[in-house]
Formats: C-alpha cells, sequence, structure tokens
C-alpha cells in the first residue's frame, strides 16, 4: 500500500510511527539511552524480549511512548517486530531524559 501526502493515517497529529502491537506512537531513542544500551551490549546483556542476544551494536531506536519498549535499529534497519524489541523495564530512566 502506498502512502500519500494528505492520507488520514498520517494526517496532522497522528504519529508516523507506531508500536506494532499496542499502536502507541515512537519517539526516537536519546543518545543517553543508546549509550547505555551499548554499554549493555558490549557486556553482553542485551537480549530481546524474544531471547536473542543482541550482537551488534544498536546504530538507533525507537522507544514506545510508555517507554517500556525499544525497537532497535542495527546496521541502518529498524527491527519493528515484537519479538526484537528490548524491554526498557530495567533501564533507569526508559526515553533517557
Amino acid at each position: 500500500m502506498m502512502v500519500e501526502p494528505g492520507d488520514k493515517e498520517l494526517s496532522a497529529g497522528s504519529p508516523a510511527l507506531v508500536c506494532p502491537e499496542t499502536h502507541l506512537p515512537l519517539e526516537p531513542a536519546s543518545v543517553e539511552l543508546l549509550e547505555s544500551l551499548a554499554e549493555r551490549q558490549r557486556r553482553g546483556e542485551l537480549a530481546t524480549i524474544g531471547g536473542e542476544t543482541i550482537d551488534e551494536l544498536p546504530t538507533g531506536g525507537w522507544v514506545r511512548g510508555d517507554g517500556a519498549l525499544l525497537y532497535l535499529v542495527i546496521g541502518g534497519i529498524a527491527r519493528m517486530v515484537i519479538e526484537d524489541a528490548v524491554s526498557l523495564e530495567e533501564e533507569g530512566s526508559a526515553a533517557g531524559e
């Protein structure tokens, strides 16, 4: 399906990216959050909610509106599958603020 400017799904006020599970809006991950995740990845402690260990360093990410999940960007590719998301519940500040 092609999305065109003016489509109702992308009208003013509608988020362009949403969580595939809850449909809450997604916001770009902060630099601080990405640095914290990179440290967890270096220690081998970064895993998806599906149980997969993240071997590659995330280069970006999208935080769910409630701050509970992060969808990683690795190698320029956003991993927007729920099982590939990372729980942020153990992060001190989910949005990295």
